[in-house]
């Protein structure tokens, strides 16, 4: 008999992301993401009422190479102090990260989300979509289209 396996409807992104109750919690929670990065600045750019404009979040924190954002951003429900410690690397900061959800908090907020990171002068990047979600027939076999996925500084 073969083995049973799990599959994860793509759904769950959506619920995950109603952990978000709204849209200040969704930013507070990317905010937090910047604070785990070791970030001292960052600048949260908010759109003009009723129009397409982005939300912009923009930390300089320590930031992930493309091959940190597949294995470990990519990782849903990953506990990041399990994976790093309970302390950032550089300002031994107490870490928010926990649950390995924050990542979905930028659908609540918006239906179109933009990841871009600079780690050790390597840029990498990529979209996703509610509409991504809904294409998809399971999570694992989302496609995440990588955005000019690695260039030098």
């Amino acid at each position: 008999m073969s083995t049973l396996r799990y599959r994860v409807d793509t759904r769950l992104a959506k619920l995950l992301s109603e952990n978000n109750r709204s849209s200040e919690a969704a930013l507070k929670e990317l905010v937090d993401n910047a604070w785990d990065a070791d970030a001292e600045t960052v600048r949260i750019s908010l759109p003009k009422p009723m129009t397409n404009q982005p939300i912009i979040i923009d930390d300089d924190g320590t930031g992930m190479t493309a091959e940190e954002l597949q294995r470990e951003y990519l990782l849903i429900a990953s506990d990041r102090t399990q994976r790093r410690g309970q302390f950032t690397a550089g300002k031994h900061r107490k870490a928010k990260g926990r649950k390995g959800i924050g990542k979905f908090a930028g659908l609540m907020a918006a239906h179109t989300m933009r990841l871009e990171t600079w780690a050790r002068g390597r840029k990498a990047a990529f979209g996703l979509s509610a509409a991504d979600y809904d294409a998809a027939p399971d999570i694992e076999r989302l496609a995440i289209q990588w955005v000019g996925r690695v260039s030098e500084a």
